[in-house]
């Protein structure tokens, strides 16, 4: 016995409304595996900032260790080694920057090309005056006791090329690392 002819076409394929459904549910599937990816892009991104301060401030440490004081490694808090903050990677050794013979010493190596630009500015509180213009909008906790040595480092970054950087910034007096724009 066979069915009628509209049943057995009805049995053979999908409705409209089926695959309407089913564009649906990938499309909110493809939306959330575009969102995840650009997060774990950004978080990489960011740990960079994160890895290399850690680097400068134990350079900074060892630096203190051996001189009784902190390296000025760049000429100013906006002075940026190895490159001017962008969207583009550079390598780390730069020997045409004006302030590589100071990172050179201070001898913080990145392990390839790197994202941000880093500043480390140094001084002793009462005699110098720790950067006032840090580029963000949370305070820093920075030393200005008479004699005490300090220093605060940043990593600045534009990662998409709207003139917006990525700001992380800490000093000697703190284990925290502040962030500003992250993933801008």
């Amino acid at each position: 016995m066979s069915l009628p002819l509209h049943r057995q076409s009805r049995a053979r394929g999908f409705t409209l409304i089926e695959m309407m459904v089913v564009v649906v549910i990938v499309g909110i599937l493809a939306t959330l595996a575009v969102i995840g990816v650009r997060k774990y892009i950004l978080a990489s991104k960011s740990n960079e900032a994160i890895h290399m301060i850690g680097s400068i401030k134990a350079a900074q440490e060892g630096y203190k260790a051996e001189t009784f004081q902190y390296l000025n490694a760049s000429t100013n808090i906006t002075t940026f080694y190895p490159k001017d903050p962008g969207e583009y990677k550079s390598a780390w050794n730069n020997p045409s920057h004006p302030d590589f013979n100071n990172w050179n010493t201070l001898g913080v190596e990145a392990g390839g090309p790197v994202q941000f630009g880093y500043a480390c500015v140094a001084g002793v509180g009462g005699t110098d005056n720790p950067p006032s213009a840090l580029g963000t909008k949370t305070t820093v906790p920075i030393p200005t006791a008479n004699g005490e040595p300090w220093y605060v480092v940043r990593a600045s970054s534009d990662f998409d090329g709207d003139s917006v950087d990525s700001v992380y910034i800490s000093s000697n007096s703190t284990s925290e690392i502040y962030f500003e724009g992250e993933g801008e």
